[in-house]
């Protein structure tokens, strides 16, 4: 039974999330924008708008693109490269927040040059800190710094290293190509990557479902802190599972319990056909991601619908009137709307 206090709960992340993507009802004013307007609001409010991109090119992707390339490859993931320069307005919003004068002469040395991401700037300061930063430094970072995306690139499985070769040659030909079915990406670069294409396809299916029921086949401190990601294929017969961990503390948790060795050989016990498809699993930190975010990923890369009993509990739990509901229909409730209507209609779509 669902607590008021958290129905509450709901309700206010709710309305928040609604003021958040501009939702509008037909009563109002302005009328519903289309299926993929909205869909594509959905991704862009939980960080993951490329998401959408990726699952429409692949419903186009026998049909629009060449003979050879849909032969030959199958888009496996969209990547966006950030960077963060450090520069003198940088330099004076660390002096207006008052830091120690070790760290402010460490960034004024820096002042330049640019980095990838967190860890690298990190790992940088720290180096030339010879000491490791204070809370206090890493929380100030985290609000200063911000990475901007600097190339959008298609990551494509191929089946040969000579196929690899012949797209690198042609990339600027198909990139124009892909601006034409896809105007509203810019695509920057196109990155090859060896595999079995079929099998590209079998093990993100494999992780959509280990996902969808993931609660229910592992314990509570592991699915509360953990969600599956993907699969990375190191050879043709040895798979990692890649996990997402919500927090630096969770992954200290499921490192120290139950541990990779356990929960591989849970899997086992849960799920006897997972031991052809995975043989270890990884536990990759991802603060910055919700599980859920992570979760809806792999259903839509896994090509399987969002499970009824969510839909149902979502409108049995929601304490709104009948005619409040059709005005607020919830973020899951409405995602799992749209992604029926864009099975029904991919050519629309």
């Amino acid at each position: 039974m669902v607590s008021l206090a958290d129905q509450n709960q709901d309700r206010n992340l709710l309305t928040q999330f609604l003021r958040t993507i501009q939702y509008q009802n037909s009563s109002g004013q302005k009328t519903y924008g289309n299926a993929l307007s909205i869909l594509r609001a959905i991704f862009e409010a939980s960080g993951q708008q490329h998401l959408l991109y990726l699952v429409k090119l692949r419903k186009l992707w026998f049909a629009e693109i060449d003979k050879f390339l849909a032969r030959n490859a199958y888009p496996r993931n969209i990547s966006v490269l950030r960077q963060f320069t450090v520069n003198a307005d940088f330099i004076q919003k660390l002096l207006q927040a008052g830091v120690s004068a070790d760290f402010l002469q460490v960034a004024e040395k820096l002042n330049g040059e640019s980095f990838k991401g967190s860890a690298q700037l990190n790992g940088k300061l720290q180096k030339k800190l010879k000491r490791l930063l204070s809370s206090e430094e890493t929380e100030l970072l985290k609000h200063k710094v911000r990475f901007k995306p600097q190339q959008t690139i298609l990551h494509l499985t191929v089946y040969d290293g000579s196929i690899s070769q012949a797209l690198r040659f042609e990339t600027e030909a198909y990139l124009r190509m892909f601006q034409r079915l896809l105007p509203e990406l810019k695509l920057d670069d196109i990155r090859c990557h060896v595999g079995d294409l079929g099998q590209a396809q079998f093990d993100q299916t494999q992780v959509a479902l280990l996902a969808k029921d993931w609660h229910l086949v592992t314990p509570e401190a592991v699915h509360q802190n953990c969600m599956p990601a993907f699969l990375h294929r190191v050879s043709r017969a040895h798979a990692v599972l890649v996990l997402y961990v919500s927090s630096a503390e969770g992954l200290e948790l499921l490192n120290r319990t139950p541990g990779v060795e356990w929960l591989v050989q849970h899997l086992y016990k849960q799920r006897s056909e997972l031991q052809d498809v995975l043989q270890k699993i990884a536990f990759v930190p991802r603060p910055e991601l919700d599980l859920e975010q992570v979760r809806l990923r792999s259903f839509m890369l896994g090509d399987i619908p969002l499970e009824k009993s969510a839909v149902e509990a979502a409108k049995e739990s929601s304490s709104l009137s009948a005619d409040s509901a059709k005005k607020s229909m919830s973020a899951r409730e409405q995602f799992a709307k749209i992604n029926r209507e864009l099975r029904r209609k991919p050519a629309e779509t």
